[in-house]
């Protein structure tokens, strides 16, 4: 990558030899692209000053060094080593200027001989060359005593070679030619170019893991650590400088990666124990052009894992103050649903207290959802709570909140109650019917001031609500035997709405059966089937005194779709059996309640209870009758009235 005029790339060059001259003379035609520093040290004392300046916090980014030097520092030095190298060019340079100086010359090289000496020969007529080879400096010592001994005048070779040679009283050539360390820095440039771009995007790499809740480390093929992120050192209990180097498998044997470097493979969401803690870990192998060249881990508390599953969940799940249902949606065109629709509609529009009244399962909430979504108040919160599913003290913090400390187990900081949840919207007291007479007094207190007073709090807190409370008791036969205040009965009662039975609005049968049972057999795969199940159970829906209302019209109609569904929605024909199997409530004897839908029916109804029943008994009139608790004759003359 590019890089600005105010980064240029910092190279080392590093040498205790003549070859410290040359790289002197050529560091200045680098400057305007690099930072070229040349230091007077090899071997250990080389790698002491760059471990040293690199430990202060002084980026460099590449190395420059020869022979012997430079294969030391690229062993053991932490940036990439640019090694002066030998070309044809520079050995035949050196050779010539060797002649002029003697005619018996010793070529004395770092680990190798010069290649193709043999056949430069003809060029350099009339003088005598031996090569040697060292490693160590004792070696070149050794190789430079040998040729003095055999009559040899000039050493070429590098610069520690030149030096033992000139202390050993011979001449000496320099083998490396100012070309050739300008074609060192030059290379050492672009390897601090790569190194650079590397490094950057190692750091931001780095800089988002750091970030990351999950605990992360990065080895090597050798399992060799070469990264964690701040989770990794809170899991093991210590810093990145004292993990970086050693082997994941001595650090935590638990979290080894040493199964995924031989096999390749990767193992995901593992449940792993480290101590006492329970983690998920993932171990994924890291290949690069084709060769597995590391692995990482990646590991979380299994706790946090719960915590962010819940946290989901609560954050997926349908929002927990939110009104669903509209006015408009509540089927039905019997006139008292009309009459209860159209109060409802009437009472959105003003702010007062309303109390709907009807049997369990009418439909109280959807009105009260209704009235909410038609009033201006419908952006703002419905909060929902039914008083009869919480214990007495339990509905009390759930109403009104609490204050830190006041009472054991309360959560910290305190907790607002559903009221101050409620706040610029609706509050449903829903079985309101069922408060404790306890707490009667401080719900009438709040619904008369509109202020909260929380548990163990002496501070009131405003609330601006408009309360909607539903009950199936008859609250005055509750006040008559002192179980309900009458002063919170009229506190409620202002705007009154009594939600019909089912069995009181027949006509509303078929329609809010046929959308119940849209909604099941679409739920359960089978929405074609509609018409041909409607016509099935619609004279046994007909006939029924619905006790549990549109909710148990609802259940039962769920069983008959999964009945339909268990068949695929194929055309075979449910028969009376197959209904009586899940629906048994429907065909009962009468026992008092099929007599009892006769005499409440009218019409067409009745008409359907007799053709139900008579289905139920084979066609056997005298049965059937003893069933409805009617006369033979009474049941010929409906029907011959319905003919």
């Amino acid at each position: 990558m590019p890089f600005r005029s105010d980064s240029k790339p910092v190279i080392w060059a590093f040498s205790a030899s003549r070859l410290r001259k040359v790289v002197e003379s050529a560091a200045p035609l680098f400057a305007e692209r690099a930072e070229v520093r040349v230091f007077d040290r090899s071997f250990e004392d080389a790698l002491a000053t760059a471990r040293s300046l690199t430990d202060a916090d002084e980026r460099v980014d590449a190395f420059v060094a020869a022979g012997s030097n430079g294969a030391y520092l690229r062993d053991h030095a932490p940036v990439p080593v640019a090694l002066v190298d030998v070309s044809t060019t520079d050995a035949l340079q050196a050779l010539a200027h060797a002649r002029t100086l003697g005619r018996r010359i010793g070529v004395v090289n770092f680990r190798r001989a010069l290649p193709g000496l043999e056949r430069w020969k003809d060029l350099l007529r009339g003088v005598q060359i031996e090569q040697r080879a060292y490693a160590t400096p004792e070696e070149a010592r050794a190789a430079v005593a040998e040729l003095a001994a055999q009559g040899y005048e000039v050493v070429v070779g590098p610069g520690p070679a030149c030096e033992v040679a000139e202390a050993a009283g011979l001449k000496s050539v320099l083998l490396y030619s100012f070309e050739c360390v300008c074609e060192t820095i030059e290379r050492a440039i672009e390897m601090a170019q790569v190194v650079r771009a590397e490094r950057e995007r190692r750091e931001q790499l780095a800089g988002v893991i750091a970030h990351v809740d999950e605990a992360v480390a990065a080895v090597d093929a050798s399992e060799r650590i070469v990264f964690v992120n701040p989770g990794f050192e809170r899991l093991v209990g210590a810093r990145s400088a004292e993990l970086v180097g050693k082997r994941l498998s001595a650090v935590a044997p638990e979290l080894g990666l040493s199964r995924v470097l031989e096999t390749g493979t990767p193992e995901l969401r593992s449940f792993q124990k480290l101590g006492a803690r329970s983690l998920v870990v993932s171990r994924i192998p890291v290949r690069r052009h084709g060769a597995l060249t590391g692995a990482v881990l990646t590991g979380q508390d299994s706790r946090t894992l719960l915590r962010v599953d819940r946290d989901l969940r609560s954050e997926l799940r349908p929002r927990r103050f939110i009104a669903r249902y509209e006015l408009a949606g509540i089927v039905g065109a019997s006139a008292a649903l009309r009459t209860a629709r159209g109060l409802a509609e009437r009472y959105a529009s003003t702010e007062g207290t309303v109390l709907i009244t009807g049997e369990s399962g009418t439909g109280k909430e959807m009105f009260a959802q209704g009235i909410h979504n038609a009033s201006r108040r419908r952006e703002r919160p419905f909060v929902a709570i039914n008083c009869a599913a919480f214990p007495e003290a339990l509905l009390e913090s759930e109403l009104f909140g609490y204050e830190e400390g006041a009472f054991t187990g309360s959560r910290r900081g305190g907790r607002a109650g559903l009221f101050e949840a409620a706040h610029t919207g609706t509050i449903f007291l829903d079985e309101v019917g069922d408060v404790p007479i306890t707490l009667q007094t401080r719900l009438l207190r709040v619904l008369q001031e509109r202020q909260v007073l929380r548990l163990g709090s002496n501070d009131p807190t405003p609330v601006d609500v408009r309360v909607v409370a539903a009950t199936n008791r008859d609250l005055k036969r509750e006040i008559a035997r002192g179980a309900f205040r009458e002063d919170l009965y009229y506190r409620l009662n202002i705007l009154p709405i009594n939600v019909p039975p089912l069995r009181g609005r027949r006509g509303d049968v078929t329609p809010i059966a046929e959308a119940l049972l849209r909604d099941a057999l679409q739920r359960h795969g089978v929405p074609d089937v509609l018409p041909r199940a409607l016509a099935v159970v619609l004279p046994w829906l007909e006939g029924y005194a619905w006790p549990g209302n549109v909710r148990e019209l609802e259940n039962v109609l769920e069983r008959v779709a999964v009945l339909y569904s268990h068949y695929g929605g194929t055309a075979r024909r449910v028969s009376p059996e197959d209904l009586r199997a899940v629906l048994p409530e429907l065909f009962q004897p009468a026992d008092g309640r099929v007599a009892g839908d006769l005499r409440t029916a009218r019409g067409a109804e009745e008409a359907a209870v007799i053709q139900r029943v008579l289905g139920e008994c084979g066609g056997n009139v005298t049965e059937a009758a003893r069933r409805l608790g009617v006369g033979r004759s009474t049941v010929y003359r409906k029907l011959r009235a319905r003919a």
